[in-house]
């Protein structure tokens, strides 16, 4: 049933011609019908004029005899009508009227023409539309006859027409057609050929799709190209991932199995209890960097960004502070936020407070006992930062970008951590609309992270 439903682009194109013919035809039926209808009208006004003026040559020969003139006009009138009955037409309605001396002498019978005003004269006399009149006056008897006749009408016109108009298109639909039925099945061949390529694919086949030779189908195939360009390149991060994750999780696991066994296995109290603590150090890196591996996951910058919504960072920024002051309190660590009453910025709150959390927790577990976290929000024109400060160990400049890949250690590393707290800041940034970068800290001691925002322009 779903397929009856289905639009199709062959039938689309068929009627378009298809109605492409027809508005040619209908312009050209109207033109037609126009230039008829003008040269009947002239027809007839040239064949009253020659009735009139063999009235009038009638007339001048029997002037002086006016009982003469009704049953001679009469006569005419007759032919008049008979000829129109002999050629089968529909016979046109006639009215005469003869002047002579501006006195009327004879009118014919109401042809549907208004009543007469003989005061009014014969060049004066009214007429309806769809009629044609013609006067001719001889100044020398001083006689004038005015005939006025209906137009064959239109409608008898376009009446008896219809096969005349209708036969060419008739005609020319099976040889207009077929042809074009033909020229548009082989004109989309070549999108079919592409359809046939994909559909005979595996699903792990993303290789590109051969050229092709035609303009129109050329940005169709660049597309789908770049849509499996980046496709490839994904699934290629995500395997890098998964065999990272898979090597970051071993060593907690070997660490957790190696405990477990060793708890079992253990005869005095001491070994059992180094191996319940090394069971819980495993558990906990463990559960860090599955932690760490889903934050990871949902700040991907990837994502549709239609989830951002206006949110204060300061007060999101104070909510994830108090949650790490708790932290930062066991070792003495102070954190000093340094910001104005609201700062409103288009977010997404969950990758934003994994982006803080992460940022802030880098700085507690790196800084020395009893030093100092600064958390700073600045803002500037058409800008906001958000910097966070630690008194730690700091970071090569020359291995400023290698931190942001995901597991990567620093060499000689003694802290704990698997390694994504920056990229899932990076990722989070992005995310964000943001931009992430880092520098020494005060006096070149520790590391300063910086966040870049560009405020929306409505807000500015």
């Amino acid at each position: 049933m779903t397929r009856l439903h289905e639009r199709s682009l062959f039938r689309r194109l068929l009627l378009g011609f298809m109605a492409v013919m027809l508005i040619i035809w209908l312009a050209n039926l109207g033109l037609d019908m126009i230039e008829t209808r003008t040269a009947k009208k002239r027809d007839m006004q040239r064949e009253l004029r020659a009735s009139a003026l063999r009235i009038l040559v009638v007339m001048q020969t029997i002037g002086d005899r006016p009982e003469q003139i009704a049953p001679m006009v009469r006569k005419m009138e007759k032919l008049h009508y008979a000829l129109y009955s002999e050629l089968g037409w529909y016979i046109p309605a006639l009215q005469t009227q003869v002047w002579k001396d501006n006195r009327l002498v004879y009118q014919s019978a109401d042809a549907g023409l208004p009543p007469t005003i003989a005061d009014a004269g014969p060049n004066r006399q009214p007429l309806k539309d769809g009629w044609v009149v013609s006067i001719e006056t001889d100044a020398a008897s001083g006689v004038t006859v005015r005939m006025a006749t209906e137009v064959i009408g239109e409608w008898m016109m376009q009446v008896s027409s219809i096969g005349y108009y209708f036969a060419p298109l008739l005609f020319s639909v099976p040889f207009l057609l077929i042809p074009a039925w033909f020229i548009i099945g082989v004109g989309l061949r070549p999108l079919k050929s592409i359809v046939g390529e994909i559909e005979e694919r595996s699903a792990t086949d993303l290789s590109p799709l051969a050229a092709s030779p035609y303009q129109e189908l050329s940005p169709l195939v660049s597309s789908v190209n770049r849509l499996m360009e980046r496709l490839t390149e994904r699934l290629e991060r995500e395997q890098e991932f998964l065999i990272d994750a898979a090597h970051e999780l071993k060593t907690p696991l070997s660490i957790i199995q190696i405990n477990a066994d060793a708890v079992g296995s253990a005869r005095t109290p001491r070994r059992v209890e180094e191996a319940t603590a090394g069971l819980h150090q495993g558990v906990q890196r463990a559960t860090h960097t599955v932690h760490q591996l889903l934050a990871l996951a949902r700040s991907g910058a990837d994502r549709d960004n239609a989830a951002l919504q206006e949110l204060d960072l300061v007060e999101l920024v104070c909510d994830r502070l108090a949650l790490a002051g708790q932290i930062a309190r066991t070792r003495g660590i102070e954190i000093e936020l340094h910001a104005p009453e609201r700062c409103v910025l288009p977010l997404h709150r969950e990758s934003m407070a994994s982006l803080v959390d992460n940022l802030v927790s880098n700085a507690v577990k790196y800084s020395h006992d009893a030093g100092r976290v600064s958390v700073r929000i600045v803002e500037e024109a058409g800008r906001v930062s958000l910097i966070v400060g630690d008194q730690g160990p700091g970071i090569p400049a020359e291995l400023y970008a290698k931190v942001f890949e995901r597991f990567f250690r620093l060499p000689g590393q003694d802290q704990a951590g698997s390694g994504l707290g920056l990229a899932i800041a990076e990722r989070a940034a992005l995310r964000n609309r943001g931009g992430i970068k880092l520098s020494a800290g005060a006096n070149g001691v520790g590391l300063r992270v910086t966040l870049l925002f560009q405020r929306d322009p409505q807000q500015a």
